[in-house]
């Protein structure tokens, strides 16, 4: 679609973190064409002028690691340590799961998603056929690998042969890639992992798996193993492609360094860590380590929010108080996390109000009590803003939600569905 936006403030989120005020954009279909002052601006036929007065227009959050069906099962199995609430909770109710639920289930996670102003999400599941099916619905960019676990040799091969029909079915079709997707390495054996490098060599395809996410884990890996997740990742061939390790709470400072040398991706998911009382990730030694840094929320059953914005400010908070360092992660570079670090960890060129850039933007209401006086308009989002500030969600130049109303689905019909399918996970 062709757009053009009037009046207002833009945090570009550019080289130089300059914020325009009473600024002009527009879209051209899927690109950022121009942003800049309103006078003097090309002449632009847009389908839609957008009066920006009392809003600010900003880069989409990236949720760089969640499991959208898991919306089915928010508050089913809270206040539990993390292997109590996969074996004895979680793992029994997937398997009751059919393709229709995980489709609305997903659907759920996306309207949440687009009013939340997440414009992309990385996600590791089953049944991604119908994840990827709510994702073409919705327009947001998706990051797709089917879970690969290797409880036995068979199920092995079952689930590598899904990931690989996933890729050949879906990657590249409109908004959607597929990685490879081990589930961690306390579920999936060597050999596994060895072939699950090789096929990610040979596709040009990304490895998206959870890393030390428990101390418990992370220790009985070496105890096993002689070596950390991380090390024993590396040894195996996983980070020889883009690699993304979800939560890494328990990483050593040699792992540190191998994920920086190896340009990965950790994705931090402070919320779900704390409520699973797994840890805080050392993210400011990363950050200062030179490791690539990204965002998410997880599930909606071990977080329950899917609030980049949230987990923005919680990061960034945390790691204040653990390093007694009140300019650990400033606003600026959390902004960075939630937004473009995000983005290139799903390979998108995204995260920036520019031109040439995705047109994945957001516009925030900044009219409130909270956002005044305003002296610094990115400042005010990181620390004061709050998820429902959303006033638009725009991906690829579509605009998917505006004003309260999510416009690619009927939330009261997901809502029906979900409640009747609440039974069948209860029954």
């Amino acid at each position: 679609m062709k757009l053009a936006i009037k009046n207002a403030s833009v945090i570009t989120n550019n080289d130089a973190d300059a914020v325009l005020r009473g600024a002009r954009v527009h879209v051209d279909d899927e690109t950022i064409a121009y942003v800049g002052p309103q006078e003097g601006a090309p002449v632009f036929a847009a389908q839609r002028e957008i009066d920006a007065a009392g809003r600010i227009v900003m880069p989409g959050f990236f949720n760089a690691h969640t499991h959208v069906p898991m919306t089915l099962f928010r508050c089913y199995a809270d206040d539990l340590a993390l292997k109590e609430w996969l074996y004895e909770k979680i793992f029994p109710a997937e398997d009751k799961l059919t393709d229709e639920m995980v489709y609305w289930a997903s659907l759920a996670a996306l309207c949440e998603f687009a009013a939340a102003g997440v414009v992309g999400f990385n996600d590791l599941y089953s049944n991604c056929g119908a994840i990827a099916k709510a994702a073409q619905k919705s327009g947001l960019r998706a990051l797709l690998g089917r879970g690969v676990v290797s409880f036995t040799e068979e199920a092995a091969d079952v689930r590598i042969k899904e990931a690989v029909e996933l890729h050949e079915q879906y990657h590249g079709t409109g908004r959607i890639h597929v990685c490879m997707a081990p589930h961690a390495q306390y579920t999936v054996n060597d050999a596994t992992l060895e072939r699950v490098a090789r096929i990610a060599r040979e596709r040009g395809m990304r490895v998206h798996t959870h890393v030390s996410e428990t101390k418990s884990e992370h220790e009985e890996c070496v105890k096993q193993t002689g070596q950390t997740p991380v090390a024993l990742f590396e040894r195996l061939g996983l980070l020889d492609v883009p690699f993304i390790g979800a939560h890494c709470v328990w990483v050593t400072e040699n792992d540190i360094d191998i994920l920086a040398k190896h340009g990965a991706t950790v994705a931090s998911c402070p919320r779900s860590n704390l409520k699973l009382a797994s840890g805080i990730a050392p993210l400011t030694k990363m950050l200062e380590r030179g490791v690539h840094v990204a965002l998410g929320t997880d599930s909606a059953a071990s977080n329950n929010r899917l609030s980049i914005l949230s987990e923005m400010d919680l990061a960034n908070l945390l790691q204040k108080g653990v390093t007694g360092n009140p300019r650990a992660i400033p606003a600026r570079d959390s902004l960075r996390l939630a937004t473009l670090n995000g983005a290139r960890a799903m390979g998108e060129k995204s995260g920036k109000v520019e031109a040439g850039w995705n047109a994945d933007l957001i516009m925030v209401d900044n009219g409130g009590v909270r956002y005044a006086p305003e002296y610094d308009a990115l400042a005010s989002v990181v620390y004061a803003g709050e998820s429902g500030d959303v006033c638009m969600t725009i991906v690829g130049g579509d605009i998917i939600y505006e004003n309260g109303k999510c416009l690619f689905a009927d939330v009261e019909e997901i809502r029906d569905r979900l409640e009747s399918y609440a039974k069948v996970i209860l029954s």
